[in-house]
């Protein structure tokens, strides 16, 4: 038997899959929490905000890729080219802060603009072709 519209018994795919990744976010921040507090890590304040900040960009660019990827939902290319330029620049943040490469300050901020300036004007014109805007009339007969 099919479920009637009123029908509230299944829930939908999407909300569950959001719920999980909003729990897991939940749980990653507890445990980045609870490591730095604990001295299980040896971070400074602004390196266990830096690790806080990536958790939450790679949790955004999840919870977009699943709503994009969603059978029978609308896409979210927008989102998807938001939350991935997110990512990528908390990534350049977390190498700069955590010394993964040996670049003057400048050098860094430099790469991390630049980087951020492509992604995002690149991400915009891809998710662009994707997305109509409706058109109203701002007139009136």
């Amino acid at each position: 038997m099919s479920p009637t519209p009123t029908d509230t018994s299944t829930s939908s795919p999407s909300s569950n899959q959001t719920a999980v990744v909003g729990g897991l976010a939940t749980l990653v921040v507890a445990l980045i929490t609870m490591a730095a507090v604990f001295k299980v890590v040896h971070w400074s304040p602004a390196q266990t905000a830096l690790v806080t900040a990536e958790a939450a960009a790679v949790v955004g660019l999840t919870t977009a890729l699943i709503a994009h990827l969603m059978p029978g939902r609308p896409k979210e290319p927008v989102a998807v080219a938001a939350t991935f330029t997110a990512t990528v620049s908390a990534t350049l943040a977390l190498g700069s802060g955590f010394g993964w490469w040996s670049l003057t300050e400048m050098q860094t901020s430099a790469v991390a603009g630049v980087v951020t300036a492509v992604l995002g004007v690149g991400g915009a014109v891809l998710a662009r072709r994707h997305v109509t805007a409706p058109v109203t009339s701002t007139t009136t007969p």
